[in-house]
């Protein structure tokens, strides 16, 4: 039998039992080993082909993993004490720089929004399937 990971307890075979495709860690599948609703737990006992991640790799995994390169000439980037142009060509910069971070961010909320009312979507069809 193996060992749950979190309670250190063994796990019955007739238990659920998760385990994480990353770090290949077991758990009990329950409420105080997970920390998911009942609700939550039913589904995952009529789901076939389960990918579970661990609490601990979710929270090592980067979220988000781009970033935004902007091609900037080198002229525009030396500043020196008092130079007026120098000044200017860095507000430029930063300015240029907060825009692609907003066209960034939009882009982003926009492919969350998707996810999210696709998962919503899913979660309505298991949560009839179950009723």
């Amino acid at each position: 039998m193996p060992k749950c990971d979190y309670s250190d307890k063994q796990i019955a075979k007739i238990s659920l039992i998760l385990e994480c495709n990353k770090c290949s860690k077991t758990v009990h599948g329950n409420q105080a080993c997970i920390g998911l609703t009942s609700k939550q737990l039913a589904a995952l006992r009529n789901t076939e082909n389960l990918e579970w991640t661990s609490v601990d790799c979710r929270r090592e995994s980067p979220r988000y993993k781009s970033f935004a390169i902007l091609e900037v000439e080198e002229e525009e980037l030396v500043m020196t004490q008092g130079n007026e142009s120098g000044s200017s060509a860095m507000k430029k910069l930063l300015n240029d720089i907060s825009l692609e971070v907003k066209k960034s961010s939009k882009e982003r909320n926009r492919l969350s929004k998707r996810s999210s009312q696709f998962l919503l979507s899913k979660m309505d069809v298991i949560m009839d399937n179950l009723v």
